[in-house]
């Protein structure tokens, strides 16, 4: 590695900044961000792991690493150290890469959102929720993974990749279908989901909780959005012949 690429950059510390927002990420969501090449990706992502800014967490056999970013990191960007994570999980793998990909897909359409992280520090995305289960009667609080500010007001979004069991489901859509009601704080709530079967179950709850603002997406077309946003050529059967 030469010498040039020892000290971060300006364009370094620009990824640096979403990804205090994001938290963790796979290695195309940044890449997209920061408007890269994979080389130059990769040449910026070695200057910020030899400087302590972030770190990579190498994921199942073919899935490449996480980039999450340290709490020397956070603090260079300007975020909480509070932003960094303290542990990544094999089980949370797959919702911390879907939410980076929300992240970038409303990042490169110049959407105005907020991060899971800076929701967790924000009472007013904090919202009751109760459900009956086994166990009678759950009282507690919930907050969407993020959210988006619309001409309309804030919407939610959940990145729903497993079931939930149906009662809890069941409470979180009533609860936003009240949330959605005229006059009341949220213009809508969106689901991202990577499985027909988790979105076809809140699809049915949402109608029985009279959920009319629901908004259903697939990971797979906010990933092939975020591509296009960022003017990646799109590759289908033709370009390929």
């Amino acid at each position: 590695m030469s010498g040039a690429c020892i000290a971060p950059g300006p364009k370094s510390l620009q990824g640096l900044a979403w990804l205090a927002r994001v938290g963790a990420t796979p290695l195309e969501p940044l890449e997209l961000v920061m408007g890269c090449s994979r080389r130059r990706t990769l040449d910026h992502l070695q200057r910020l792991v030899e400087a302590g800014h972030v770190r990579r967490v190498t994921m199942t056999r073919g899935h490449g690493s996480l980039i999450v970013i340290t709490c020397a990191g956070a603090r260079i960007a300007g975020a909480p150290a509070s932003n960094a994570p303290r542990s990544v999980a094999p089980t949370t793998w797959a919702h911390a890469s879907g939410c980076a990909w929300v992240s970038a897909w409303l990042q490169l359409r110049g959407r105005d959102w907020v991060s899971e992280r800076e929701i967790a520090g924000d009472q007013r995305w904090g919202y009751d929720l109760r459900y009956q289960d086994h166990r009678g009667t759950v009282r507690g609080t919930h907050r969407p993974d993020l959210g988006v500010q619309t001409a309309a007001g804030p919407v939610a979004i959940e990145v729903e990749l497993q079931r939930k069991t149906l009662g809890r489901l069941r409470g979180i859509l009533a609860m936003y279908a009240q949330l959605t009601e005229p006059d009341a704080p949220l213009d809508g709530v969106i689901y991202v989901t990577d499985r027909h079967d988790v979105a076809d179950v809140i699809g049915r709850t949402a109608a029985t909780v009279g959920l009319e603002a629901l908004s259903p997406r697939t990971l797979q077309d906010v990933i092939a959005q975020t591509r296009v946003a960022a003017g990646v050529p799109v590759v289908t059967e033709a370009t390929r012949s």
